[in-house]
């Protein structure tokens, strides 16, 4: 897993995020906050403990989007697996 495949992750969650409801504020803004942290990520690659925090974050919000916005899921779980190899 590399840096290129976190950015293209990156940017399929964009893609994914505009295709949601805009009536729920509330999981743009989640989705918004969480590719702030992993932009900054990029910006400080040495800051591994980050990347395991944000690792746990993005799990958690894999289970949260599972029922019903499994494509934004999938994108999400990808991260975490990568986020998950950056710890290593």
């Amino acid at each position: 897993m590399s840096r290129q495949e976190l950015h293209d992750l990156l940017a399929q969650l964009e893609q994914e995020r505009n295709l949601l409801d805009p009536v729920n504020q509330e999981q743009h803004q989640r989705l918004d906050e969480l590719v702030e942290s992993l932009e900054q990520q990029k910006v400080y690659p040495d800051d591994f403990d980050q990347y395991s925090v944000l690792a746990t974050q993005v799990s958690e919000m894999v289970a949260e989007y599972e029922a019903n916005h499994p494509s934004v899921a999938a994108v999400l779980n990808g991260i975490a697996r990568v986020l998950e190899n950056f710890k290593v």
